[in-house]
């Protein structure tokens, strides 16, 4: 296979000489950016179809459904007064653990204040 390979581009290049194979390369390249791009243009058109057919499926199953704006609304209610009770705890936690840092660093001052100051008692 590769003599046979070998051979042809010989012969190719003895007919075409050194500017006839240059083309011949250049051509060939083209030819192949195009079937790439081909390939890559049907390939993309397939994945859109597979994707539209999932949007009309999934939009039919909730025709069948046949969810009421209130049903919705109502869960949308409940969903906001469960995040909306979630940052009332967060915030009174927050709060409380201010209020044991601001202890701790009164505690610390006392403690601290109380302590000589060993830096001027040698000079």
């Amino acid at each position: 296979m590769e003599l046979q390979l070998l051979l042809i581009l010989i012969i190719a290049f003895l007919l075409l000489g050194p500017e006839g194979m240059l083309n011949l390369a250049t051509k060939l390249g083209e030819f192949a950016r195009q079937a790439r791009d081909l390939i890559d243009q049907i390939r993309m058109e397939a994945y859109v179809e597979e994707f539209n057919k999932k949007i009309l499926e999934e939009e039919k199953r909730m025709k069948e459904e046949e969810v009421l704006p209130d049903d919705i609304s109502q869960e949308l209610k409940e969903e906001l007064e469960d995040v909306y009770e979630g940052s009332e705890e967060e915030e009174k936690v927050a709060k409380r653990d201010k209020k044991e840092e601001k202890v701790k660093d009164e505690q610390q001052g006392k403690t601290s204040g109380n302590a000589p100051d060993r830096t001027s008692e040698g000079t």
